[in-house]
């Protein structure tokens, strides 16, 4: 399945970084104890120290409008910098703060993200109509809006229409959500339940999509009980497919374990020995692999901008060599590991 951040990625993994390093900031937007300006000049602070200790200047990087990307929803914002170009991306992943400077950029929160993108579509009845909604796990938009005639409607307007005007209207609606529904939708939700006419399920099912009927009233303008609702059931799959790419990885046979396995897993990729590989969103260890020899050296510390994530390379390798990979937050993670894979 493919999604914006499926694109984002390939653009990121086929930036040429060359002599100067490649910049990559993650500020939280929400759910965080800082404001994001603090965290941000932090983040900064940090980078501009790795890129001095490599002989490289300063940063210079306008400070992003924080205000427009929280109320785009925004949970997570990248900030990926290069040789005097920014590039931003809103990520819908919860994170802690984090900056790295290294010869690639930084990709496992994107990769995250791209299996964290699910969205449903709301269609919410009221006295003017209807409304049609895509919701997401941090906001919901309007697609459209739909008057049911040519005359203004009335608050009880279904038991006015007649039958035949009922039924095209609604043929209508079924069609404008079939219209809208993406790759990446996976649940229709229906108000209107002040109006049996509203809510038949056969005649919903016909859009294939998992039909979830609300009891949001007619006068609300916003369905805000029916939005919390689709939220908390795009967040239940979200949990579900991290769980599932741990386990799949899991049965697949050889579970790798920490810096041990850190060691030989560039190898075994290289080797076509690994087809699945997890990794943990969270954990970070520092060196250096050679992508044409497997070889890999471990650090305790990021020294300069040579020093990279090796989590992080590994994905990169994974991806180049055509196995399938998946990056999910420590806790779907057996206790102790930062990884799996089979």
């Amino acid at each position: 399945m493919s999604n914006i951040y499926h694109d984002h990625l390939e653009k990121l993994r086929n930036i040429k970084t060359h002599s100067r390093p490649a910049v990559s900031l993650y500020v939280p937007l929400k759910w965080n104890d800082y404001v994001p300006s603090k965290t941000f000049s932090t983040l900064i602070k940090a980078a501009d120290g790795l890129m001095v200790k490599g002989g490289h200047s300063k940063l210079e990087i306008m400070t992003p409008d924080w205000d427009r990307w929280i109320k785009q929803g925004t949970v997570t914002l990248a900030i990926f910098h290069h040789n005097g170009i920014t590039n931003m991306i809103p990520l819908p992943t919860r994170m802690e703060p984090r900056v790295v400077v290294a010869n690639s950029f930084h990709i496992k929160p994107i990769v995250t993200a791209s299996n964290e993108y699910v969205d449903a579509l709301l269609l919410h009845f009221n006295e003017r109509g209807a409304c049609l909604y895509r919701v997401n796990a941090v906001e919901e938009t309007l697609v459209d809006s739909y008057l049911p005639s040519k005359i203004l409607p009335k608050n009880d307007w279904p038991s006015r229409l007649d039958r035949q005007s009922l039924r095209s209207f609604l043929e209508f609606l079924q069609q404008e959500v079939c219209g809208s529904i993406q790759n990446t939708t996976k649940i229709l939700g229906v108000t209107g339940a002040s109006f049996n006419e509203l809510q038949s399920e056969s005649f919903w099912r016909k859009v294939q999509l998992p039909v979830a009927f609300y009891d949001d009233s007619f006068r609300l303008a916003l369905p805000q009980n029916a939005f919390s609702i689709m939220r908390f059931r795009l967040a239940q799959i979200v949990n579900e497919r991290h769980a599932d790419s741990v386990m799949r990885a899991l049965s697949g046979g050889v579970a790798s374990k920490e810096h041990v396995s850190v060691s030989s897993l560039a190898a075994k990729i290289l080797k076509k020995e690994i087809k699945q590989l997890c990794v943990s969103l969270d954990c970070m260890f520092f060196g250096e692999i050679d992508p044409k020899a497997g070889n890999v050296k471990v650090n305790k510390f990021q020294l300069n901008a040579n020093d990279d994530d090796l989590l992080d390379d590994l994905v990169e390798l994974a991806i180049a060599n055509g196995v399938q990979v998946s990056v999910v937050p420590k806790k779907y993670l057996p206790n102790g590991r930062s990884f799996v894979a089979s």
